[in-house]
């Protein structure tokens, strides 16, 4: 898809230097491309329209209240500018005369000094090469933080969708039981960006906790350029209320593109501005170290650092095709799936295919509708396997994934409830991969040996839990049934029949 105002460009850049990768979470998935890279098209940066002006009197005021902050700022900026150098001119006059004392050098900022949050923004848009007013910047606490960002998500996945989530993915049985993953998601935003854009109040809230003396000032340079991005690409990336609902592989996979760009922006500007790290700052894998203190399910948890850990990668990819105009092009065009995160070619392919939609001939099932209707996409899907099976063998299962759909259906009375997954898959080797790896994810989480276990077919009750593992498509998808009572597995795999 090229962008509205013309043709993609082909373009040649240097490569930049490759980036480590983030320490946060690893993860081995091969790909599914030849040996011959295609070749890259880039995309063209559409060209911005002009920001909508205020339809209110009280709009109005607000902006110029706004304006005048910002001019208040800079006009400060300018006098100690001014007061600088003066002091460096006199000294300049000074050079060399007899009896004239010297200037001392200027004073250092006292370590309880506020950040300069506002001035760190300025220096982040011209280094983004973005071109707007700089964001009004308030230093509040770690809780103000998750609390607006908790606010968002709420906003993004209203209602229950949240817990609705959570109970189905303990009906598929990888995570112990329901929880709800937005507050704790919300915590795993504020740790590792640091702040948050409010677009209600179109504030940026930077965590800045009371000042300890003997450190410096904190610096979020990453919080910042991330609160930009959101205000400049967020109405683009996440739909208005009221449109159809993101599914949980589009989340991840556009959070990793605004993660990303922002971690890429702090890490190529912490090169020119390199910030010492303090050493008392715990090492990720640290059992004390505040993320590992979030109480939350570790296959949710994977799920959140995943646009952390390969965001990076992502945005260091497509800055290293087209700089910042490819990244800026790619929220026009943002991608579709975690498996274009982790593949960059697939996402820069002009002629990529969205995930293949799974159409099912009748999601009633035992004459119960779902209440939970998804697409986990490839990422989700790996590091459901690789809790059973090795990451090579994870990484060749999800290998080929054109697309899959979890649906959860209500149980009452029974501790967990009924979950069919449906998966596609490019080839029959792919298909009979996934088999391999979902058979044994499911006799090893059980401990139970399968009653039927045939080529096609594996079926076994444990934990008053009855799972089939049907091969569908013929032969290119594969189904896992995980349900609560016999009947609904029955009326589940009678389902399955026609698609085989």
């Amino acid at each position: 898809m090229s962008p509205k105002n013309g043709a993609p460009v082909e373009v040649k850049t240097a490569p930049v230097a490759p980036v480590e990768p983030s320490p946060l979470l690893e993860a081995t998935l091969p790909t599914d491309q030849p040996d011959t890279a295609p070749q890259i098209n880039i995309l063209v940066e559409p060209k911005p329209s002009a920001p909508p002006k205020p339809a209110t009197m009280e709009g109005l005021r607000q902006q110029i209240a706004l304006l005048e902050g910002q001019v208040e700022y800079l006009q400060g900026q300018v006098g100690a500018l001014q007061d600088e150098n003066a002091q460096l001119l006199q000294k300049l006059g000074t050079l060399g005369m007899k009896g004239v004392a010297k200037l001392d050098p200027l004073p250092p900022l006292p370590m309880d000094e506020p950040p300069d949050f506002v001035g760190l923004g300025i220096e982040l848009m011209k280094f983004r090469q973005i071109q707007a007013l700089p964001i009004p910047t308030t230093g509040v606490s770690q809780a103000e933080v998750e609390k607006a960002i908790l606010a968002w998500l709420r906003q993004q996945q209203p209602e229950d969708e949240g817990p609705r989530f959570a109970l189905a993915l303990a009906a598929l049985g990888w995570i112990p039981k329901p929880v709800d993953p937005l507050p704790l998601q919300a915590s795993v935003l504020a740790l590792n960006l640091g702040g948050w854009y409010d677009t209600a109040s179109g504030t940026l809230l930077v965590v800045d906790e009371k000042a300890v003396p003997g450190k410096p000032a904190p610096d979020r340079p990453m919080a910042v350029a991330f609160g930009q991005l959101l205000r400049e690409y967020g109405s683009t990336l996440y739909p208005a209320p009221g449109r159809p609902p993101l599914t949980t592989d589009e989340r991840l996979a556009r959070l990793a593109l605004i993660t990303g760009d922002a971690a890429l922006t702090r890490f190529l500007y912490s090169i020119q501005n390199p910030i010492p790290q303090s050493p008392t700052d715990l090492p990720a894998e640290d059992p004390d170290h505040p993320l590992n203190q979030i109480p939350m399910p570790m296959y949710l948890k994977e799920l959140s650092l995943f646009p952390f850990a390969k965001g990076l990668e992502f945005a260091q990819a497509l800055h290293s095709a087209g700089l910042y105009p490819q990244l800026n092009a790619s929220y026009s065009r943002p991608p579709t799936s975690c498996g274009e995160i982790i593949e960059p070619e697939r996402f820069l392919d002009p002629e990529r295919l969205p995930p293949a939609r799974v159409d099912l001939p009748n999601i009633e099932i035992g004459g119960e509708t779902p209440y939970w209707d998804d697409r986990l996409g490839r990422f989700a899907t790996f590091t459901a396997l690789r809790t059973y099976n090795s990451d090579e063998e994870a990484g060749l299962a999800t290998r080929g994934q054109k697309g899959d759909r979890l649906l959860a259906y209500a149980a009452p009375n029974h501790k967990r409830d009924h979950a069919v997954w449906q998966s596609l898959f490019m080839t029959f080797e792919n298909s009979t991969a996934f088999f391999k790896a979902m058979r044994s994810c499911v006799t090893q989480r059980y401990d139970a040996k399968p009653e039927v276990d045939e080529p096609g077919k594996v079926t076994l009750k444990a934990d008053d839990r009855h799972v089939r593992i049907l091969s569908t498509h013929g032969g290119q998808g594969v189904m896992l049934i995980d349900a609560a009572t016999a009947e609904f597995a029955d009326a589940a795999e009678k389902a399955a029949s026609s698609l085989r």
